[in-house]
């Protein structure tokens, strides 16, 4: 499986738009991380409560000797953190932008469109959309990226910015 398509040599003066893979991977392992240890803290306060669970787990997680229980919760956060960034990275869009073409690349899946098949670029809804000459959509592309950020690549490479939404749409 290819983790992660990116173009490796960019066209000379192409302007590459994505978020960070390691930027991504870091914030959902913290968060992992913090959410497994407060998860463990709110966890043995439940098991203190007169109305708390008492099986399964729970009674495996308070027979272990303090910090095992929330060692082993912060690992599980940490795990489940890295594993929710690998998919955020897999399913982010890098938008790879030149004056001769632009190409999108997201879930290892490539689409190249030639500088004349493109009129117009506007990005509503957190889409991305890429109109022809005429009026039809080429691609609509789900778009977290910040939205000056895919401004300034378009128009520094001369392509026309559309605000708001197409015809026909919402």
């Amino acid at each position: 499986m290819n983790f992660r398509q990116r173009p490796t040599f960019p066209q000379a003066g192409a302007t590459v738009v994505a978020d960070s893979p390691l930027a991504i991977m870091l914030v959902c392992a913290v968060g992992g991380t913090v959410v497994g240890g407060l998860g463990e803290l709110v966890w043995e306060w439940m098991t203190t409560q007169p109305w708390g669970p008492r099986i399964g787990p729970t009674k495996l997680l308070t027979l272990l000797p303090r910090p095992w229980p929330t060692i082993i919760a912060t690992a599980v956060g940490a795990a489940a953190g890295l594993l929710l960034g690998v998919i955020e990275v897999h399913k982010s869009l890098s938008v790879t932008v030149s004056a001769e073409r632009v190409v999108l690349i997201s879930q290892d899946e490539q689409r190249e469109f030639a500088r004349n098949e493109i009129h117009q670029v506007l990005l509503a809804s957190k889409q991305l959309i890429l109109i022809d000459h005429n009026g039809q959509e080429l691609t609509r592309q789900a778009c977290d990226l910040k939205p000056r950020r895919l401004y300034s690549a378009f128009v520094q490479h001369g392509y026309s910015w559309a605000e708001g939404a197409p015809h026909g749409t919402a």
